[in-house]
C-alpha cells in the first residue's frame, strides 16, 4: 500500500507533518514529546543482499555518502517530558521544532548543519533497531523505527525549505532525502521530485558523479512505479553518458538496466539482459577492463542457466564461462575472490543442469576449494560490496560523495557492486554440496545429509548474530527472506533424500518444519517451490501407503499435464506434473490393471517424456512401459527395461537401477533354474542395500529366496527370506498389507 505524502500547510514556522513511512502513520514531532536519548544512537548501517549491482535495493552503505561534513560533532539530548503517553496520535499538541528566523545572518548555518546532524542521529539511531524490526515483527519496534526515521526526514525537509544552501551542500541533502525516501516509504513522487531538483542543480553546476548517482536512484525510483519507464528513461541517460564518454557510468547504467531486466521472469527481459552485458563485454575489452568484462561474462552465463536447460543454451553458458576463466590471469581479476566463487557457483549449476553427476564431481571439488579460500581471505566482505577495478575513465569523481563509483587501493577507480557476505556463500556452497551429493547419498554414509544439515545448522547461527546487526529495517527484511528462502530449500532437499532411503518418519518431520518456514515467508514463498513441496506431500503418502490420498494430490490441477493450446508452465512445474502422472499411473495400475486411464496417460506422457532432457524421467517412463499391458510381447519388455537401465546409469539413480534389475529378475528368471538367475536376483538384492531402501531391500530378498529354493537350497533361502521378512517389519504397516502381482510393494 503507497502512503500519499499529506499536503499539509506550514504555518507560523511549524514542520509539516508530512512523512509516512511504511507500516506506522506517526509524526516526527510524536518524537519530540517522548524524548530521545543520545544514548541510542548508533552507527555502522550494514547492507547485504543477493547477487546483484547496487541496482536494487538502496542502502545507506552502498549508497553515496552525501552527509555534509560538519566542522564538529554535535549531540543533542532531548529530555522526556513527564507523563507523556507512549502513543501518541498523529494530531499531536507537541510543538516541533521551530527555525528561528530573527537575526539570519548569524544563525542559519549552525541551525542547518544541526539539522542535518540531528537527521543522521535519528537515522542511526534508528538503524540500530533495524534487524529486530524486521526479525522480531514486534509493533512497538517498528512504531520506533517509524517515528525516528519520520524525524530525521523532517529535519532535512526543514533544511531544504526553510534555508537558502550553497547549490552543493543542497543537491547532496536532495540525494540523502531521496534515498531515505526510497529505502523506508513508499513516498516515491516526492523522491522523484527532490532528485529531479537535484539533477537541475547538478546540470548548472556541471558536477556529472553527483548528477549521475541522482539519475541512478532516479531509474530505481521510477522502477517501482512503472518498469517500462525506468528502462526507457535509462536508455535516455546511457545516450547522454556515451556522449560525453564516461565509461564507469556506462558501465554502471548499463549493469543497472541489466539488473532491473532480471526481476523480471519474461524471456524478451533476460534476452535483454544478455544483450546489455554483450555490450559492456565489448566495451569493456576495448577499454581493457578485464575485471568488468569477467564479471559481465559471468552474468551472461547466469542468463543462460535461467533461460532453459536446452543442451544448446547450457553449451552457451559454458562458452560466457570459458571467456570469464579466460582473464583469470589478469591482475585486477585475481585480486577479486567474489568472481572466482561466483564462476564456480554458476558453473556447478549449469553442470547441475545436465543431470550428469560424473561431471558435477569435479565442479563440485572446485567450488569447495574455492569457498575455503574465501573462508580464510581476510580481504572478503563482510557485507557483500566488493569493488570492481576501471582502468579508462574520464570523470572526475567528487571525493565527498563516495557512491556508486569509488577510488579503489590500486589507484584505480572502480565499480561498486553488492553480493553474498562470507556467510552467505558458506551456506550456499553447503547446499549445492548437498544436491550433488545426494545421488550418492546412502551409499557414502548419508554425505547429503551431513551437508545440508550442518548448513541448517550455521544458518541458525547466522540468523541469531544477525539480529544484532545495525541496518536499515528494509534490508533487514530482505536479508530475512534471503535467509528463509535458502533454508526452505535446504529442508526440501533433505526431506527428498531421507525419503530415497524410505525414512518416512523422519521425511514427515522435515515436511512439516518445511510448511512451517513457508508460512513464515508470508506470502513471498515462489510458485515452483510451492508446487514441489506439495509433490513431497503426496510422495510421503504413497511412500507410507496411504494411496487414496496421494492419488488425490497426483491428479489435483496442480499438477495437470500441459495442453497443447495453453502456455507450458515452467521447467520445474512440468517435471513434477510429469512425476505425479507416472506415479498416479503405478497407484492406479495396481487397482485396475487393465483400466483405460492407464494407457491414456500413457499416451500423453510418451512426447513430454521423449522432450525431456531429464534421464531420470525417462528411464521411469520406459520402466512403466515395460509393466503396461501394452508391453505385449517378451521383446517389446527387454527394450522398454534394457532403455530404463541406461537412462538410469546416465544419472547415476540407484533407487532406479535396483528397480529395473528386480522387474527383469521378475520378469525373466521366475521360476527358472540356472546361474544366470541366481546372479540377477543378487545383483538386485545388492543394489537394493547399498541405496538402503528397505522396501526393495524385502523385495529383491523375497526374489532371491525363491530362486535359492527351485535350486533346491533350502535352508539358504529359508534364512534370505527370514532377513527380508525381518526388513519388511520396519516398512509402514500399510505398505506390508499391499500386494501387487506377487511383489510386495
Amino acid at each position: 500500500m503507497a502512503y500519499p505524502y499529506e499536503n499539509a500547510h506550514t504555518r507560523d514556522g511549524h514542520l509539516p507533518h508530512q512523512y509516512v513511512s511504511n507500516g506506522a502513520r506517526k509524526s516526527y514531532d510524536q518524537t519530540y514529546a517522548n524524548g530521545i536519548s543520545s544514548s541510542h544512537i548508533a552507527f555502522e548501517n550494514k547492507h547485504v543482499d543477493l547477487i546483484r549491482t547496487p541496482t536494487n535495493g538502496v542502502n545507506p552503505r552502498s549508497q553515496p555518502d552525501v552527509q555534509p561534513k560538519v566542522s564538529q560533532s554535535v549531540q543533542v539530548v532531548i529530555p522526556s517530558p513527564k507523563n507523556t503517553p507512549r502513543h501518541q496520535s498523529i494530531k499531536t499538541a507537541a510543538r516541533p521544532v521551530e527555525p528561528v528566523r530573527t537575526n539570519p545572518t548569524q544563525l542559519s548555518v549552525e541551525h542547518q548543519l544541526l539539522l542535518v546532524s540531528l537527521a543522521e542521529d535519528y537515522f542511526a539511531a534508528a538503524y540500530a533497531g533495524g534487524s529486530k524490526v524486521a526479525w522480531m515483527k514486534r509493533r512497538s519496534d517498528a512504531q520506533t523505527y517509524h517515528k525516528l526515521i519520520a524525524t530525521g526526514l523532517g529535519c532535512l525537509e526543514a533544511v531544504l525549505k526553510y534555508w537558502r544552501l550553497q547549490p552543493l551542500l543542497e543537491a547532496r541533502i536532495r540525494l540523502r532525502y531521496a534515498t531515505v525516501l526510497y529505502d523506508e516509504t513508499e513516498n516515491f513522487m516526492e523522491a522523484e521530485e527532490a532528485l529531479s531538483k537535484g539533477i537541475s542543480i547538478c546540470d548548472r553546476l556541471r558536477n556529472f558523479d553527483l548528477k549521475y548517482n541522482m539519475q541512478h536512484l532516479l531509474a530505481r525510483v521510477l522502477h517501482r512505479r512503472n518498469n517500462q519507464a525506468s528502462l526507457k528513461y535509462i536508455d535516455r541517460v546511457i545516450g547522454d553518458i556515451e556522449a560525453y564518454q564516461h565509461v564507469a557510468w556506462v558501465y554502471a547504467f548499463r549493469f543497472l538496466r541489466v539488473s532491473l531486466c532480471l526481476e523480471s521472469s519474461l524471456r524478451q527481459d533476460v534476452l535483454s539482459a544478455l544483450g546489455q552485458l554483450r555490450f559492456i563485454v565489448s566495451v569493456s575489452e576495448r577499454h581493457g577492463d578485464g575485471a568488468i568484462s569477467a564479471l559481465a561474462s559471468i552474468l551472461e552465463a547466469l542468463c543462460y542457466v535461467r533461460m532453459s536447460s536446452s543442451a544448446e543454451t547450457l553449451e552457451q553458458a559454458q562458452r560466457a564461462l570459458a571467456a570469464a576463466r579466460s582473464l583469470q590471469f589478469d591482475s585486477a581479476v585475481a585480486e577479486i575472490s567474489q568472481l572466482a566463487t561466483m564462476t564456480n557457483f554458476v558453473d556447478l549449476c549449469c553442470t547441475l543442469q545436465y543431470l550428469d553427476p560424473a561431471k558435477a564431481v569435479p565442479k563440485l571439488q572446485a567450488m569447495q576449494t574455492t569457498l575455503e579460500a574465501v573462508h580464510t581471505n581476510s580481504s572478503s566482505s563482510e557485507t557483500g560490496n566488493f569493488l570492481v577495478p576501471i582502468n579508462h575513465t574520464q570523470a572526475s569523481q567528487d571525493k565527498s560523495c563516495k557512491g556508486i563509483i569509488q577510488d579503489g587501493t590500486n589507484g584505480h577507480q572502480g565499480l561498486l557492486f553488492n553480493w553474498m557476505p562470507k556467510e552467505y556463500i558458506y551456506n550456499f556452497g553447503y547446499l549445492l554440496s548437498g544436491i550433488c551429493t545426494a545421488h550418492k547419498n546412502p551409499l557414502d554414509g548419508q554425505r547429503s545429509e551431513h551437508m545440508l544439515n550442518e548448513g541448517l545448522r550455521k544458518q541458525e547461527m547466522n540468523i541469531r548474530a544477525a539480529e544484532e546487526l545495525a541496518q536499515s529495517a528494509t534490508v533487514a527484511a530482505s536479508q530475512l527472506s534471503w535467509w528463509q528462502s535458502l533454508k526452505c530449500y535446504m529442508q526440501l532437499h533433505l526431506a527428498f533424500a531421507l525419503c530415497a532411503r524410505t525414512a518416512w518418519s523422519a521425511a514427515s518431520d522435515r515436511l512439516r518444519l518445511l510448511k512451517e518456514d513457508m508460512n513464515a515467508m508470508q506470502g513471498d514463498v515462489p510458485a515452483d517451490l510451492r508446487v514441489i513441496v506439495i509433490y513431497l506431500e503426496a510422495l510421503i503418502y504413497q511412500g507410507t501407503g496411504r494411496l487414496d490420498p496421494a492419488l488425490r494430490i497426483f491428479q489435483s490441477p496442480t499438477f495437470s499435464l500441459p495442453h497443447p493450446n495453453k502456455p507450458a508452465p515452467s521447467k520445474h512445474c512440468l517435471d513434477m506434473s510429469i512425476l505425479a502422472a507416472l506415479n498416479s499411473l503405478l497407484i492406479i495400475r495396481s487397482r485396475t490393471p487393465t483400466s483405460p486411464e492407464v494407457a491414456l496417460l500413457i499416451d500423453r506422457l510418451g512426447p513430454l517424456c521423449a522432450e525431456n532432457t531429464n534421464k531420470a524421467l525417462m528411464s521411469a517412463y520406459n520402466l512403466i512401459l515395460a509393466i503396461a499391458p501394452s508391453a505385449e510381447t517378451i521383446v517389446r519388455t527387454k527394450q522398454c527395461l534394457q532403455n530404463a537401465l541406461q537412462a538410469a546409469k546416465v544419472v547415476a539413480n540407484n533407487q532406479l537401477m535396483c528397480m529395473t534389475l528386480n522387474l527383469m529378475s521378475w520378469k525373466f528368471f521366475r521360476g527358472v533354474v540356472g546361474q544366470q538367475a541366481e546372479k540377477s536376483a543378487r545383483a538386485s538384492q545388492s543394489l537394493a542395500n547399498k541405496g538402503k531402501d528397505t522396501l526393495w531391500m524385502s523385495v529383491s530378498a523375497g526374489l532371491l529366496g525363491d530362486t535359492l529354493e527351485i535350486q533346491g537350497r533350502v535352508s539358504e533361502a529359508d534364512a534370505v527370506r527370514a532377513e527380508g521378512r525381518k526388513i519388511a517389519g520396519a516398512l509402514p504397516e500399510l505398505v506390508q498389507r499391499v500386494q501387487t502381482d506377487g511383489l510386495r510393494t
